[in-house]
């Protein structure tokens, strides 16, 4: 990839002038002060800023160690994860990765398919991680990965557009109903549900409801009786004026005031309030997501948004977890990322922006409510498509076809089954 060009024509020429220098009487020729560069491979998607930051930041690190060389590997999101799995089954992938919370357990069920961080914690420092967050990227028992930031779908609301009803923000699933009756005179919707919104918001309910888990593990505790109850929920929620069904969601009705709030990941929030404040001028607030008085669990769950590993296939596992300790634990990549992969988990990076003044704004207030909520450890498979499409076929069966609530809670219910088991 990149340098290797100059690299050679470097090597070629140095080794003429030496040539030149001596007449090439010698047998034995030495380069005094030689010193062997060891090469590592980093990966990664995100968005061209991602890129510029990401590779001002590895020419830093190439400056404070200037006997590595890392070859970058980058591209958008899509397509990503499928070239990432070629690589996976063929051996071919890049030294140090970025990668999603669920690979860990697609991948490296046993610990073994990435390195054990803690064979290098001599060079790799793991004292800015508590053992909870340690504990997201173990797999196996073993420690795979480290977070670079943590995520969860959490409510946001205009707050001017709520006061202008008289009506303060919602805390229970009561209060939406109460809202929708309020403002649905006028065509607004209190709270905006995506596809995977509407889905876990309806796990949540019945969650809360019951007492039970959706997802043990890689098993759903979910009987058929109670997947009838998210359709016939958030069915509910749509008839009631509480949120647009979801073939209606519009990512901008919040912005154009089509809707008083939305529920996204924290690492979303902030462009929704810049698009609000752009267009309409109106605070964005961070609210509480919905609980019912008395519920038997939350039913909210929190993940990884993003994180880094190493391959356990690499040839130079001590320089990979030097570029692994950088991107996490430096000021420099702290100060160059920012928030944009959301807030980090590292105590030296959170240190570092706080430092500068960066460590503020909707998506720290977002953190905070999260971690207020006490939300678990979400199961890497709580977000297969499979389950989301499921659902969302049952409920426009009912909406459209005239398909009895029995009858699509039966037909989602075998297919999630069919997909966790």
């Amino acid at each position: 990839m990149r340098k290797i060009g100059n690299k050679i024509i470097a090597v070629l020429l140095c080794g003429g002038l030496v040539c030149n220098m001596t007449g090439c009487a010698g047998k034995e020729i030495s380069l005094a002060g030689a010193t062997e560069k060891k090469d590592i491979s980093f990966s990664w998607w995100g968005t061209d800023d991602r890129h510029d930051y990401t590779m001002a930041a590895i020419e830093k690190f190439e400056e404070k160690h200037p006997d590595i060389d890392v070859h970058m590997q980058y591209t958008e999101w899509s397509g990503y994860d499928k070239k990432s799995a070629i690589q996976m089954a063929a051996g071919t992938e890049a030294d140090v990765m970025q990668v999603n919370f669920g690979w860990l357990d697609k991948f490296s069920p046993d610990g073994k398919r990435y390195l054990d961080l803690e064979s290098v914690k001599d060079t790799l420092k793991l004292d800015s991680y508590d053992e909870t967050q340690l504990g997201y990227g173990r797999s196996g028992g073993v420690l795979n990965a480290l977070p670079i930031a943590l995520n969860s779908k959490i409510c946001i609301y205009n707050q001017d557009l709520y006061e202008s009803f008289g009506l303060k923000l919602p805390e229970t699933w009561d209060d939406l109903f109460a809202a929708a009756d309020v403002m649905k005179a006028q065509g607004i919707f209190p709270l905006d549900l995506d596809q995977s919104c509407a889905f876990m918001f309806s796990v949540a309910y019945v969650e809360q409801k019951t007492g039970k888990p959706f997802i043990t593990d890689n098993h759903m505790n979910f009987a058929k009786e109670d997947v009838q109850e998210m359709l016939r929920f958030y069915m509910e929620l749509v008839d009631r004026g509480v949120t647009a069904y979801i073939a209606d969601h519009d990512d901008g009705n919040y912005a154009k005031g089509v809707s008083a709030g939305i529920a996204q990941w924290i690492t979303s929030v902030g462009d929704t309030e810049a698009a609000l404040q752009d267009e309409k001028g109106q605070k964005t607030v961070v609210g509480k997501n919905p609980l019912m008085p008395g519920a038997a669990r939350t039913g909210w769950y929190l993940k990884p948004a993003t994180m880094y590993t190493i391959s356990s296939n690499t040839k130079n596992p001590k320089e990979a977890a030097l570029l692994l300790d950088f991107l996490v634990n430096s000021e420099e990549m702290a100060e160059l990322q920012g928030l944009e992969k959301g807030v980090p988990v590292s105590k030296k990076a959170r240190d570092a922006i706080k430092e500068k003044g960066m460590l503020d704004g909707i998506q720290v207030e977002g953190e905070q409510m999260m971690l207020k909520q006490n939300e678990e450890l979400m199961s890497p498979y709580y977000e297969d498509k499979p389950l989301q499409e499921a659902f969302v076929s049952a409920t426009s069966a009912i909406r459209f076809d005239g398909v009895s609530l029995d009858a699509a809670a039966q037909t989602a219910y075998d297919a999630m089954k069919a997909d966790l088991g």
